[in-house]
């Protein structure tokens, strides 16, 4: 696909993606912080950018772009943790907010310097997982109250915001190469949004456990992004793709079926 005729297609992609992170936004207002933090980290805001990529440069570029979002995975793991942590001690959502980036952003930079092959990627975030993963289980045991639902005004912020990096995504990706393009469609978004409205609603307790729970999630997605590298060439980055979101959505279901059963022995045993 020409540039020109990606721009002209680029309103319909944003709207589309606007439309998906509303409806995941919702649901996770409606499912408290454990789900939540699921259902922040399927690939809502990353899913259609890489639907973008595709339409603009085919499976290679897929292929490339997703070793650099397996690497860029455990950065975003290193994103959660930090606003946890400060969540916990008490800094507020904007502080919260500005720590977390400004971590993900320093090691994005790392990443992007040294361009790590997919099995460096994978270990990096064998690594993140072996640290957050405890830190969730500490964080996620607080008795927090419901949280408000958020204004209209929110959802619209986020689902500007992804649809912004989607259209930032589409016409950039043109000129910073594959590598970069998988690391730019990982940029936090969605994961932040659900984090900093919970954090506003009912406080740093909450979000210390919703962003602490997405930690979970993160590790099905960089499975998924791995499949995406392996199958793009050879499958096609439809199928790919595809491949790629049933590895995400099916271990976050896992995840949640793991956890249904454990309250419900938990309310036997009571």
């Amino acid at each position: 696909m020409a540039l020109d005729a990606a721009l002209l297609a680029l309103p319909v992609k944003m709207l589309l993606v606007a439309a998906v992170v509303v409806a995941g936004s919702l649901a996770a207002q409606k499912a408290g912080p454990f789900v939540g933090g699921l259902i922040a980290t399927l690939p809502i805001s990353a899913g259609p950018a890489y639907v973008v990529l595709a339409l603009d440069h085919g499976a290679a570029f897929i292929a490339e772009s997703a070793v650099g979002s397996v690497s860029i995975n455990a950065v975003t793991v290193l994103f959660v943790m930090t606003y946890a942590v400060l969540a916990r001690r008490g800094v507020g959502a904007p502080g919260c907010l500005a720590g977390a980036i400004g971590a993900w952003l320093l090691a994005a930079v790392a990443i992007r310097a040294l361009t790590p092959p997919l099995w460096a990627g994978l270990v990096l975030n064998a690594v993140a997982l072996a640290i957050g993963v405890p830190l969730a289980l500490r964080f996620s045991r607080v008795a927090m109250p419901p949280a408000n639902a958020s204004r209209p005004v929110d959802l619209v912020l986020r689902a500007l915001a992804v649809a912004t990096l989607v259209g930032v995504l589409s016409v950039v990706s043109w000129h910073i190469g594959p590598l970069a393009s998988g690391i730019l469609a990982l940029f936090p978004v969605v994961i932040p949004s659900v984090v900093v409205v919970t954090h506003r609603a009912v406080g740093g307790l909450a979000a210390a456990a919703v962003a602490a729970s997405s930690i979970y999630g993160l590790a099905g997605f960089a499975a998924g992004m791995a499949a995406v590298h392996l199958a793009a060439v050879p499958l096609g980055a439809a199928a790919a793709l595809l491949i790629g979101l049933a590895i995400s959505v099916a271990w976050n279901g896992l995840l949640f079926m793991l956890r249904l059963r454990r309250m419900r022995r938990v309310a036997a045993a009571t």
